[in-house]
């Protein structure tokens, strides 16, 4: 933590909006852009973005912005039906859509993709330290390994010589 206090509102860095849209960081005393925002949240920070005259909490439409701009570049975050089908839902039901199911599964789905991800990568240090593990459960795998093996030109003549 820097020598500066950390100005936090529930563990949430404070953001200032100002008029022409400007953004504050109050932390670090800078300001700042909507990729600095995706960088601050992708740390796991929480924000809150409050508007500077009258002190209303603006981190929603600031969030969506950043959304925004992110599909801008290209990051595709929203297929375009699911779009669709936000704008013609009936406003109670999108709610709960988004308050209940949504926000679970996609946790849910982070929580199952870093499982997988961790056993994957333990399966590869595991196949990689022996190969001859990757023959019983993958077939033709043991032209991978003749890949993965690196074999010196000399043992290849002592192989046809023998």
């Amino acid at each position: 933590m820097t020598a500066k206090k950390k100005e936090e509102v529930d563990n949430r860095v404070v953001i200032k909006r100002y008029g022409n849209r400007r953004l504050y960081n109050t932390e670090t005393s800078a300001y700042v852009n909507y990729q600095d925002l995706v960088d601050l949240i992708r740390e796991g920070n929480d924000i809150l973005v409050i508007d500077s005259k009258s002190k209303a909490d603006v981190t929603k439409s600031v969030l969506m912005q950043v959304i925004i701009e992110e599909e801008k570049n290209q990051k595709n975050l929203l297929p375009v039906p699911f779009l669709f089908q936000v704008i013609r839902s009936q406003e109670e039901s999108i709610q709960d859509f988004f308050r209940n199911y949504l926000t679970s599964s996609f946790e849910a789905y982070l929580k199952t993709k870093e499982e997988f991800d961790r056993r994957f990568r333990g399966w590869l240090e595991t196949s990689t330290a022996a190969p001859h593990i990757w023959e019983k459960f993958i077939p033709g795998a043991e032209v991978i390994r003749e890949i993965l093996t690196p074999h010196k030109p000399d043992d290849e003549k002592k192989t046809h010589q023998d």
